[in-house]
């Protein structure tokens, strides 16, 4: 009997592992589907908003946040999420620099990057908008964008230097201390004791239009608001989205990114087209 009541627990606990365990989960094929699968952002961004809205009331147990896109993206192909979701370009970043990953089909929302800044720094905001669309229209801003899409997306990155990038150093006019995150590539990245990307360069550019030198300061996305409100910094700009919610806290520069998208990143071997 005894013998007979060791089988049948056995017997139960191998059915039960093999209902909870053993059923190969059904591969992602819409977006749909991220309404009840684990999902990942980077913390404070507007990944983890959509990603809450996707997600509803159950965001507390199948989201988990991250300071940094990296971190993410070890979960990922750990298995300790299914995707995450995230800015297009960074996503693109990932694909060229780390094998077994896709970008679902059909984008989860379209938005705009600006600069944010302190609420009601009138003055700030009007000259950064003016050498804003100066190097918008002398194509400044284009040939950034161009050098960095080239080799962060297609190409070999290591070629752009810290030191290659004019900072205005001793500038007459002082400083311009802008925050950002520089684990956004190719908007931002830190390379060394030195930063690249396409915020650097054209936050540089401006500071050379406004006589200031340009100061990085880095810390976590979800600081930047608190940072600029207080004055640690003069601006942020982090490929920051623009949002009804952040316009109620912090000004913005005119848009220099229009139809940004927020994608789904995910493991390759997961995802079927």
């Amino acid at each position: 009997m005894k013998k007979f009541f060791i089988a049948l627990t056995v017997l139960f606990l191998f059915v039960f592992c093999a209902c909870a365990f053993g059923a190969e989960e059904a591969k992602l094929k819409t977006t749909d589907q991220l309404k009840t699968e684990r999902l990942a952002a980077q913390r404070g961004t507007v990944g983890q908003f959509i990603a809450e809205d996707l997600l509803g009331d159950n965001k507390s147990l199948l989201l988990t946040t991250y300071e940094k896109y990296t971190d993410a993206v070890a979960a990922l192909r750990q298995g300790k999420v299914r995707a995450i979701v995230m800015d297009e370009m960074p996503a693109r970043r990932f694909l060229n620099e780390v094998d077994g990953l896709a970008i679902m089909e059909n984008a989860l929302s379209e938005e705009n990057y600006a600069i944010g800044f302190r609420k009601g720094n009138k003055e700030l905001v009007e000259a950064v908008n003016k050498a804003l669309a100066e190097i918008k229209a002398d194509g400044t801003l284009d040939k950034i964008f161009e050098k960095y899409y080239t080799t962060f997306l297609t190409g070999d990155a290591s070629s752009i230097k810290p030191e290659d990038i004019d900072f205005n150093k001793g500038a007459k006019g002082g400083t311009l201390v802008v925050g950002t995150e520089a684990g956004f590539a190719p908007y931002e990245l830190k390379v060394g004791t030195g930063f690249i990307g396409i915020d650097v360069e054209m936050c540089a550019a401006i500071a050379k239009k406004l006589d200031r030198e340009l100061v990085i300061e880095n810390m976590n996305f979800d600081a930047l608001p608190m940072a600029v409100s207080t004055n640690k910094v003069d601006m942020i700009c982090a490929g920051i989205t623009v949002t009804e919610e952040r316009k109620e806290n912090m000004d913005f520069s005119e848009n220099y990114v229009v139809g940004a998208k927020q994608v789904a990143l995910v493991r390759a071997d997961d995802y079927e087209k």
